[in-house]
């Protein structure tokens, strides 16, 4: 059975869709068997994989509040991992889901049928704790949280761990978070170190911090208007190396 793993932060411009498609991509490189889930309604995750999401008949959407089956909705990527698309439509789901019977499982139901085809799931979640992101972290077995090294950066977290503990009391007593990995981090500023130094200070001993942490660089975004993962961008990059660490890690709690 797959591991799920929800990427949340409900701080926009973090590192989730970025860490998403490149952890995704470098587990597809140490040949595992990957979906992604784009769950914003921004479709940042189907663009960085190359599609244009408003020309999409069919998305998540379709499969979580239309029954479609996810094999009809899923779309294959050229760096190997399979896609559950989304565009703007999923912005809808907001609204369908509060007088839906089960509201926070309609992900699961999606997922239910395709899980065991797949060693991870990753869930590119969007930058709010709605319904959307409740359905994630219903179904995720794990929690990875992108926290950039920028002032602020922590109090998103704050409101994020309130909710993962509602869940795991409420809806999902397995989820735990598998990290927190920082991002965006600039060696050449003083702020990006003491806020590094922060992150450190604030989680340890209570919620794991990753060793590994992401630079920040223009590649990624290159690559994702490219549509393509930094690992075959720009496989030389610092990113590039700081994702496929990650990505041997997380294979190796397999």
């Amino acid at each position: 059975m797959s591991r799920i793993i929800a990427v949340s932060n409900q701080k926009g411009g973090v590192g989730k869709t970025t860490s998403t498609l490149n952890i995704g991509a470098a587990l597809s490189e140490l040949g595992k068997k990957v979906l992604f889930v784009d769950l914003d309604p921004q479709g940042g995750l189907t663009v960085s994989c190359g599609f244009e999401p408003d020309s999409l008949p069919k998305t998540v959407y379709n499969a979580m509040m239309r029954g479609l089956d996810a094999k009809e909705v899923m779309l294959a990527t050229k760096f190997g991992p399979d896609l559950l698309p989304a565009n703007i439509d999923l912005s809808l789901a907001e609204m369908d889901l509060i007088g839906t019977v089960s509201r926070e499982r309609r992900l699961g139901i999606v997922l239910k049928e395709v899980r065991d085809e797949y060693d991870f799931i990753l869930i590119d979640c969007q930058p709010t704790l709605g319904l959307l992101t409740l359905n994630a972290l219903a179904v995720a077995d794990e929690m990875l949280i992108p926290v950039a090294c920028e002032y602020l950066a922590l109090r998103g977290v704050k409101a994020l761990l309130k909710m993962y503990g509602k869940v795991r009391l409420q809806l999902n007593s397995k989820l735990r978070i598998v990290g927190i990995l920082p991002t965006m981090y600039d060696e050449r500023t003083k702020h990006s170190k003491e806020v590094l130094e922060e992150i450190k200070a604030t989680f340890n001993g209570k919620i794991p911090v990753f060793d590994i942490v992401i630079k920040r660089t223009i590649r990624f975004a290159e690559a994702a208007q490219a549509g393509e993962s930094i690992m075959t961008y720009a496989k030389g990059v610092d990113g590039a190396s700081a994702y496929r660490k990650l990505a041997e890690l997380l294979a190796s709690q397999a």
